[in-house]
């Protein structure tokens, strides 16, 4: 049970990340959505 909480935590954590990281890009608008897909597909996430 407590590998399973550990687990859960990681993954509540990386959701936290990522929405807060979507949030900061709708805020910056400048940045090429071209780019950030490309960035984004190089992130080592395991979700």
């Amino acid at each position: 049970m407590e590998i399973f909480e550990e687990e859960l935590e990681i993954y509540n954590a990386k959701m936290r990340l990522l929405s807060w990281l979507y949030d900061e890009i709708k805020i910056q608008s400048e940045i090429s959505k071209d780019l950030l897909n490309g960035k984004g597909q190089k992130l080592p996430l395991n979700l």
